[in-house]
Formats: structure tokens, C-alpha cells, sequence
């Protein structure tokens, strides 16, 4: 009967004070969606290749390239494994596995035209003893067939995708147009919570003769990004062991002149997604900021409900004076007030779970996830939702409640319970500070992330990203791609042609070393070898700064360098370098040509020494420069001229733009993501001014009253509003900006080239503020200042 009567009591007062019960339910419900999407992402990175049996005995072998710097590479010699094994007998098992981040897969027809399909990440080649270290399921076969060469391992999906319903169990692939594969087994399909979304696993056996990585099974000299080398310790054995063994490891497999060139390590599974450097997932820093935001946006939440729920309160003093007059205890009214805090935030978590799961497939496309809020992730999503509510209820009701219970019901009746909350105001004052507090650091980390953004898609980039578009060179026929360049370079509308290994910036690059002039040791650096034909400069508009162009040639007969290839030789000009020898890959000639630096990666790397040489057996990508116009008919011609010259494989182009967007797309995700909780931190922000001017127009209504009827203009009483504000602001900008300062510094100190950072933004972000606090409380202040003075008194 209590708890019945507390529901009853609870709906009418909430059905009385709508506006009230409306901006606590959106200003919980937000929160909550925010928090329930953070909590998803939190959880869904935490879980990462957890699912593995092994997995506290499962690690990875990387490589840290010594040079001036070090630096990290994913990957390891191909004959890593096979060493491994005989070397040391506490590890269990050791296996490879090398991936493709493309391949165009061609499966047999009966109309004898095959289905082609572009795949991105899903091929690689593997050893068997994979399956001994991972858990990857399997359907129907054994990992034993990946002993035999040219035989593969496909999942269900590519099955499906492949064969439809037929037993796809001997039949056969090709890849890339070079090499026939057979299916030997189906792979269960994968989970989404894993680095390793390999869906065709191949024999490792088979690279031998597989044209990239034929003859380079047994080479220790170089090393692949996408060549993984996986190890299982032996049980009471750690990573630890291992570790401290690879320096004489490395001594024993490597040339004398480089022993310390390539240095080895093994990281646990499990940490590899949180590693930048070595892995694919998140940097953790991520996902604490996330999880700081999450906790900040409930802050605010709840710091609009006390606001809201305290400035309510004095509305309701006579109510606690009449039930106190007619028994009932504290602890009753206590309980009724937190039964109606229980009912607000029971429709602001389900408001809020009803706004993430509209959320999540925008936040899904924006991460590029696949996270869902059912399956195995319902019953920890219901736990934390029942925690967060449990947590709200009493972080949000229990002060309003006391206050609100320990009106003196003498006092309350009178109506002057006002007078008495000077403390709980401070209280207040506090709390709002808070809040805006919060909201000046999102802001000013988005307009920081903002700036970073412009500044990037802004900056001089060294070359013109323009109208190029590249296509692929999927065949290294030298006679078939000057065929296809010519043409393409006739059509009109067309402007420059040029084939080459990749565009200037690139994820794609080789790392090499270099020899100069008479030195009679490589440099301690390495440089990034960009093979390209004569019209490479023209094409993407690389600017000589001394020297001449290649001269047309198919091999590599000469050099072009950049400026800071010749700074790392210490020369004092670019003309020191011309006509000086250099030894790259074992051929040695003369550099005849000095472009002007540019940026071969991200804005968040140093510009690297480069070189650029003919060598058509490593070209990939015909770049093609439009003229301006409309470019569908001259997109329409370059097509039809690549099908005809590799009708067989898969056509494809990307804009340079396109592929800078790629290349910023980390920092288009933490800005499109800072922004958003920063608008809604603003907004959540609003609620609370709402609640605090609330309580203050209630508090001083007499007071107004009385300065009118003295003589007070609506200016003078508008100050009495705006200064409190403008204080707390204040007060709260200098809490802020130092926090911020130093969150977006260390933000920024990961870019090597980075926007200005300075007291444009952090004025920006107070004006920012108060404008949005001044129109927030602009209504009520405006309101009370031109109400009728006589009816302020009479209301007292």
C-alpha cells in the first residue's frame, strides 16, 4: 500500500510538472545513450581475441627497424617460425601466416566467363600450426590439408558467396590471376571480435611459388608489414623467456653487418589490439578519453536533476509543511521524493537505451564495427543499464531528497523555507561550475581536433592531389601497361599519365637502405623508395628544386632524391648531391634530380627521406591527371580502356582526395565523435542553466520586486542574473583550461606537423559558453525583469 501510494503520489506531481519531468527525462536520457554507445565500445575493444583458450600463452613476434630512430613494423622475416621452433624448446607451437590486403578472387562459371570479386583482408598463407595457437573454427576438413600445396580454407559466408548452395569442397578459386586454389575445408565464420579476419587461409607451402614472396621463404633481410609470426609457450613458461632470448637470436640469424638492424620482441595476444605501433585496433588512450566522456556527460546529467530537482522544491515547501503537520516521518518524505527520482530515471534510461540503439548503426558506420546491443552482449548491456540507474537514482535523488525532507514543516508553511538554503545554493553554485567546467574542455578538445582537421586538409602536402585519380596495374606486362597509358594518355580530357609503384602519399611504402658516394657503410637511416616512370613530377606536380627529370627508361639507371634525403647526407645544398652515386637494393647510380620535400604518410610522421627511380617491374598504379570540366565522360573512356587491357581482373579507381580522406580518417572519427558529445554536452549544459535560473528567479522574486518598486531598471535587474553567471563561468574557465591545455598537447605532440594551438581557441570556448549561457537563461532573467512588481510582492 506505501509503495502504491508513492506511485500514485509520484505520477501526479510528475504529470503536474511537465516541463520539469521533460528536460530531466532528455537531459538523463541523452546521457544514458551516450554512455549506453560508449559502454558498447568500451566493452566490444575490451573483448578482443579474449575468445582464444589459449590466449595467456599465445604471443606475437614483431620488429623494431634500429636506425636513427627506431622504428616498429608489425611483421617478421619470413623463417621466423621455422627457427623459432628449433631453437627453443619452450615454446609448444610456432606458426606464420602472411596476408594480402587485396586480392581479386576468380571463381569458374559454366559460361566459362569466371565471377570475379575484390576482396579486402580476408586472403592469406598460413601454416597449419596455426590452428594449434588460435581457435579457429572449423566446419567441415582438417588444418592438415594446408600441408599440401595450392589447397585453401574458405568461411561459410565466402562459401555462400562463392559456390551459393553447392558443396563447395573441391572446388577450385584462382587468385589474382596467378595462382589455382583448391577448397579443402570450410572455416566456421569468424567473430567480430578479433584482429584477424583472415577468410581464405592458403598453404604456407604455396608461396613458394606464389610471384611477390617466391625465393624469399628462407630470406632474413627484409621484413613485411602483413607477415604475423604466432607463438604458443609451453605451459609454466612466459613471453618473458623468449623475450630475454632474442638477442642472441638475432645475432645467430642475421648478416654480421646487420645483426642490430632488425630487433625482435613477442607481445601478448591480447595487448596487440590496443598497440598503434604493432596492431590494428585502438590506442587505450582512446578509449580512456571515451570512457572519461561517458563519465562526464553523467556528471552533467545528474547535476541538472539536483539543479532542477532543489529549485522544484521550493514550489513544493507548503506540500512537505502539510504532510509533516500530518505525520509524516523524514524518511517517508524521503522515499517518496526518491521514488519519484526512481521513475524520472527509469524513462530517461529507457528513452536513453530507445536514442543508442538509433545511434549505434551511425556510430557502427563511422568506426567501421559491427557492435550489437543483442546477442552476447545483451546481459552485460541489462546489468550496466540496471547499475547506471541504480547509481543515477541515488547520486540524483538523494540530495533533493534530504533538502527536501528537512523543510521544517513551521517554516515551509510560512513559505520562507528560501531563506534558509543559503548553503545548499553554494552547493549549487559548485555543481554548475562543475558542469560548465566539463563542457569548456569538450568544447575546446573539439575545436583543437577541428583545427588539426583544417590544418591537414589545408596544408601543403608537397604535391597536387587535385584531379589524379589511379587505377590499377594488376599484371607487371610491361608491353600491355604503356599500351594502356598510351591510350588513356589520348583521350580527351586527359591531361598527364604516369605509372608508378603508389602515389606520393601513401599507406603503401618500401623501406630500404642506402650507400653514398664513396661511403663505405649503408647510413644509418633508411629511405622510402618510390619506383615511377619520367611523367611521375608532372602528373602529381612534385616541384625540382636542382637537377633535371628521369629520362625515360624501364629500368633503374638514375635517382631523383628529396630535400630531406639530402639533409640526412649533412650536405649544405641540394647541388652537393647531384651526379653523386647511391647504392639502393644493389644498384648503384647517380641522383640527377632534387624535388621539393612532401608528405609520403600522415601528418602525424616526420616527411621521410625518398627516392624515386624507374623500374617497371614494380609498378602498381597508372595515375591519371583530368583536365577541369565534367570528368564522367573521360572516367567512362579510362575504364573501358583498362577492361580491355586486363579483362580478367577487377577494375578499380580512387581519387586522390579519396585516398587522403583514408589517410585522416583517425582523426576524422575523433573529431566527428568530440564534436558530437561536445554539442551534447552544450546541450545537457542548457538543462542545468535552465534548472539553476529556475531556482534563482523563484529565490529572488521578492527581491526584484522590491529594487522595481525603487526605482531599478530592467538592466540593473538583469545583472543580478548575469553577473552569478558570468562568475561561475569564469570560475570555471579557469578550472578548464589548463585541464584542456594539457589533454590536447599531449593529443597533439603525437603529430609531427600540427595546427596552432593557442589563445584564439580558448577565448573562443569562453565566449562560446557564455553566449550559449546568456541565451539559456535569457528567457526567465528577461521574464522576471519586466514582471509586474506589485503582483512579485502580492505572490509573497
Amino acid at each position: 500500500m506505501l509503495l502504491q501510494n508513492y506511485f500514485k503520489i509520484a505520477v501526479r506531481n510528475l504529470r503536474n510538472h511537465r516541463v520539469y519531468t521533460l528536460l530531466n527525462v532528455l537531459g538523463l536520457g541523452l546521457s544514458v545513450a551516450c554512455s549506453v554507445l560508449i559502454f558498447l565500445l568500451l566493452r566490444h575493444h575490451l573483448s578482443y581475441d579474449t575468445y582464444h583458450e589459449k590466449r595467456d600463452r599465445i604471443g606475437r613476434v614483431v620488429t623494431d627497424v634500429n636506425l636513427e630512430a627506431i622504428m616498429p613494423l608489425s611483421g617478421v622475416p619470413n623463417p621466423m617460425a621455422k627457427a623459432l621452433r628449433e631453437e627453443y624448446s619452450f615454446l609448444e607451437k610456432t606458426a606464420m601466416r602472411a596476408g594480402n590486403d587485396q586480392a581479386i578472387i576468380s571463381v569458374p562459371t559454366a559460361s566459362n566467363i569466371p565471377d570475379k570479386y575484390k576482396e579486402q583482408d580476408v586472403f592469406a598463407f598460413a601454416e597449419p600450426e596455426l590452428f594449434d595457437i588460435l581457435d579457429i573454427p572449423l566446419k567441415t576438413g582438417s588444418a592438415e590439408a594446408l600441408r599440401e600445396p595450392n589447397t585453401a580454407l574458405i568461411t561459410e559466408r565466402l562459401a555462400r558467396k562463392y559456390y551459393g548452395d553447392a558443396d563447395p569442397i573441391g572446388k577450385s578459386f584462382r587468385l589474382d590471376n596467378k595462382m589455382e586454389f583448391r577448397v579443402a575445408g570450410i572455416l566456421k565464420d569468424l567473430p567480430d571480435n578479433t584482429d584477424y579476419h583472415d577468410e581464405i587461409l592458403a598453404s604456407w607451402i604455396t608461396r613458394k611459388t606464389y610471384p611477390p614472396a617466391s625465393g624469399a621463404l628462407d630470406n632474413w633481410g627484409g621484413v613485411n608489414s602483413d607477415t604475423y609470426c604466432f607463438v604458443l609457450m609451453q605451459p609454466g613458461h612466459s613471453i618473458d623467456e623468449l623475450n630475454a632470448a632474442m638477442p642472441e637470436f638475432q645475432k645467430k640469424y642475421q648478416h654480421p653487418d646487420r645483426a642490430d638492424l632488425f630487433m625482435f620482441k613477442t607481445l601478448p595476444l591480447t595487448a596487440l589490439h590496443f598497440n598503434g605501433d604493432y596492431g590494428e585496433g585502438v590506442e587505450k588512450h582512446f578509449l580512456w578519453a571515451m570512457g572519461l566522456i561517458g563519465l562526464f556527460l553523467l556528471i552533467t546529467a545528474c547535476v541538472n536533476f539536483i539543479n532542477m530537482a532543489t529549485a522544484q522544491a521550493l514550489g513544493r515547501a507548503r506540500e512537505v509543511g502539510v504532510r509533516k503537520s500530518l505525520g509524516s516521518t523524514r524518511k517517508q518524505l524521503f522515499w517518496q521524493f526518491m521514488f519519484e527520482t526512481g521513475l524520472i530515471v527509469v524513462a530517461g534510461v529507457l528513452a536513453g537505451t530507445g536514442m543508442a540503439a538509433i545511434g549505434l548503426p551511425r556510430m557502427n558506420a563511422l568506426m567501421e564495427s559491427t557492435i550489437r546491443m543483442g546477442g552476447g552482449a545483451l546481459f552485460p548491456l541489462v546489468l550496466f543499464l540496471i547499475l547506471l540507474a541504480t547509481l543515477l537514482i541515488f547520486l540524483a535523488g538523494a540530495y533533493p531528497g534530504v533538502v527536501q525532507a528537512r523543510f521544517q514543516p513551521v517554516d515551509s508553511l510560512k513559505g520562507v523555507v528560501h531563506a534558509r538554503q543559503k548553503g545548499s545554493l553554494s552547493l549549487r553554485r559548485v555543481l554548475v561550475t562543475a558542469q560548465f567546467a566539463i563542457s569548456q574542455i569538450l568544447i575546446i578538445g573539439a575545436a583543437v581536433v577541428t583545427a588539426q582537421m583544417q590544418y591537414a586538409q589545408s596544408a601543403d602536402w608537397g604535391f597536387r592531389p587535385g584531379a589524379v585519380l589511379t587505377v590499377p596495374v594488376p599484371l607487371h606486362d610491361q608491353a600491355r601497361m604503356n599500351t594502356m597509358r598510351q591510350q588513356i594518355a589520348s583521350i580527351a580530357g586527359v591531361k598527364n599519365t604516369s605509372l608508378c609503384f603508389q602515389p606520393p602519399a601513401s599507406g603503401s611504402n618500401n623501406q630500404t637502405g642506402v650507400r653514398y658516394d664513396t661511403r663505405p657503410e649503408e647510413e644509418a637511416w633508411i629511405v622510402n623508395s618510390k619506383p615511377a616512370d619520367d611523367r611521375y613530377l608532372a602528373t602529381f606536380g612534385l616541384q625540382l628544386v636542382a637537377g633535371r627529370n628521369l629520362q625515360p627508361s624501364d629500368t633503374a639507371r638514375e635517382f631523383i632524391v628529396n630535400e630531406t634525403f639530402v639533409k640526412k647526407l649533412n650536405l649544405a645544398s641540394p647541388e652537393e648531391v647531384l651526379h653523386k652515386n647511391i647504392t639502393i637494393d644493389e644498384v648503384t647510380a647517380p641522383v640527377v634530380g632534387v624535388v621539393h620535400d612532401f608528405h609520403n604518410w600522415t601528418m602525424s610522421q616526420p616527411i621521410s627521406a625518398i627516392v624515386i627511380c624507374s623500374n617497371a617491374a614494380s609498378y602498381e598504379s597508372c595515375a591519371i591527371e583530368l583536365e577541369s570540366g565534367n570528368p564522367a565522360p573521360v572516367l567512362a573512356q579510362v575504364k573501358k580502356v583498362w577492361e580491355n587491357t586486363y579483362p580478367e581482373h577487377y577494375y578499380e579507381q580512387m581519387f586522390m582526395e579519396e585516398r587522403l580522406g583514408r589517410i585522416l580518417q583517425k582523426e576524422d572519427i575523433f573529431f566527428r565523435l568530440t564534436s558530437t558529445f561536445a554539442l551534447i554536452a552544450i546541450f545537457i549544459g542548457c538543462l542545468g542553466l535552465y534548472g539553476l535560473s529556475a531556482f534563482m528567479v523563484a529565490r529572488k522574486t521578492k527581491e526584484i520586486g522590491i529594487r522595481k518598486t525603487l526605482g531599478a531598471s530592467v538592466p540593473n535587474v538583469l545583472w543580478i542574473f548575469g553577473r552569478e553567471y558570468v562568475r561561475l563561468l569564469l570560475i570555471a574557465f579557469l578550472v578548464a583550461a589548463p585541464i584542456a591545455w594539457w589533454a590536447m598537447n599531449a593529443w597533439l605532440a603525437d603529430y609531427a606537423y600540427r595546427a596552432s594551438f593557442g589563445i584564439e581557441i580558448m577565448g573562443g570556448s569562453l565566449l562560446l559558453s557564455a553566449a550559449v549561457a546568456l541565451l539559456t537563461v535569457g528567457v526567465q532573467s528577461v521574464r522576471a525583469a519586466l514582471a509586474n512588481p506589485v503582483r512579485s510582492l502580492r505572490s509573497e
